[in-house]
């Protein structure tokens, strides 16, 4: 039986791009409010602070949209459930066991590159490019991994 659920790491994950979200607005704000400062007008050609700080807030403003779109598509992402006899794919929450390195957590998702931590456990999310979600592409419960020449690692367990 899988200790971690994934009916907890959709709404974990939600929270983080969230949080991604909150900080980025304050970000954004904080570069609009410098751009605008009377203390940042250019005395001449040379002097670009309020220009260099209106470029940031506009990348920061980008980035804010970029992040929502993100956050609209994983809340109405209806993420598939597997069986111990399923393959490994897209939106599996596999648990990979090695016998000298533990345990370790990898949730196959659209939103690849971050790691949650869920009720003490750590779970990587892969985007279906990462090379190990390319290993573990197909794969099932009892089948045996490698990557960063690294053997041994099985795949303990698949929701």
């Amino acid at each position: 039986m899988t200790a971690l659920n994934k009916d907890v790491l959709k709404p974990a994950l939600l929270q983080d791009l969230d949080d991604e979200i909150a900080a980025a607005v304050v970000a954004a704000q904080q570069a609009q409010a410098a751009a605008a400062h009377e203390d940042n007008q250019p005395e001449n050609q040379y002097d670009t602070l309020s220009l260099e700080a209106a470029y940031l807030a506009h990348g920061q403003s980008e980035r804010i949209l970029a992040l929502q779109q993100e956050r609209i598509r994983l809340a109405q992402w209806a993420v598939p459930s597997f069986d111990e006899d399923d393959e490994v794919a897209l939106g599996a929450l596999v648990q990979l066991v090695h016998p000298q390195l533990g345990e370790r957590w990898v949730w196959l998702t659209r939103f690849g590159g971050r790691r949650l931590t869920v009720a003490g456990i750590d779970v990587t999310l892969l985007s279906l490019q990462a090379p190990l979600a390319q290993r573990l592409l197909q794969r099932g419960v009892g089948d045996d991994v490698s990557w960063q020449d690294s053997s041994g690692w099985v795949i303990e367990s698949l929701s």
